[in-house]
Parts: C-alpha cells; sequence; structure tokens
C-alpha cells in the first residue's frame, strides 16, 4: 500500500482513511467480490481526470 504506515495492518489503515474501526478495510480486502477490469477503468479515469501534471499527482 501506498500510505507510508509503519505497520499496514488492516487497523492501521482504518485508522489512515479516518475511520472508526476495521471492518470496512477487513471486509474489501479479505471477502469483497473485484471486478478487476472495473477497478482498473475507474482508476484510468480518476488518473486522467485528476493527474494532468506531475505535481498534481505526486
Amino acid at each position: 500500500m501506498l500510505a507510508g504506515l509503519p505497520r499496514e495492518n488492516c487497523w492501521t489503515i482504518a485508522e489512515w482513511a479516518g475511520e472508526a474501526t476495521p471492518n470496512g478495510m477487513q471486509h474489501m480486502l479479505n471477502r469483497a467480490e473485484w471486478d478487476a477490469d472495473a477497478v482498473r477503468d475507474d482508476l484510468r479515469e480518476y488518473v486522467v481526470e485528476n493527474c494532468t501534471t506531475i505535481e498534481r499527482c505526486s
């Protein structure tokens, strides 16, 4: 993960994301069903819309 946390587990990731508990992160990482193509498409759309320069994306 890219947050630069000293330890990367569901508790620290949830805290970093502003969540009160790790339940949502645990679900997302362990039980949720992913559509890899849809995630790729969403990420590409976000990058194209928001990262027009290197400075905006770093």
